[in-house]
């Protein structure tokens, strides 16, 4: 487990009578604990087999297989370039030199891969998702040929 204090500064402010204010600044000690296994985490899609329920869940599985596939700019790897878990950074403090010092904001707190995600929901439609995968017409043809016959069997 991770445990961790933190101090939360704050300033607890009064008004007299007269209107005169009196600002008096507070400290309170925090203590965070949490483990460094997460959990199961389930996304539910309303609307699964829609172009976004059937995107991000072929974005996924496309990460997880670390499928590669070429289009008219050249080869393409799946990640996760733009989530904010996987690809921002916060500034940690200075080092030595006076230069700011930033690390991955994963690496700070245990959070869940989005490889580790389990996907699901429902949708008026019963088309599996490898149709609907199709039918959307937002990812390169290539990468669906890959990914169909995993998709073919999810069905809202």
């Amino acid at each position: 487990e991770i445990l961790a204090s933190y101090d939360y500064a704050s300033t607890v402010v009064q008004r007299d009578a007269s209107g005169r204010v009196t600002a008096r600044p507070t400290v309170r000690k925090v203590q965070f604990k949490t483990q460094r296994k997460v959990p199961k985490t389930g996304v539910l899609f309303v609307g699964w087999g829609g172009n976004n329920g059937a995107t991000v869940t072929a974005g996924v599985l496309a990460n997880k297989m670390g499928l590669t596939w070429r289009t008219k700019e050249g080869s393409h790897k799946a990640n996760y370039y733009g989530s904010v878990t996987m690809s921002s950074t916060v500034r940690l403090g200075m080092d030595q030199n006076g230069n700011d010092t930033f690390v991955p904001f994963n690496s700070l707190l245990p959070l869940l891969s989005p490889d580790d995600l389990v996907i699901g929901g429902w949708d008026i439609s019963s088309m599996n998702l490898g149709d609907a995968m199709r039918r959307s017409k937002v990812l390169d043809v290539q990468i669906q040929d890959q990914l169909y016959d995993q998709m073919k069997d999810l069905v809202p």
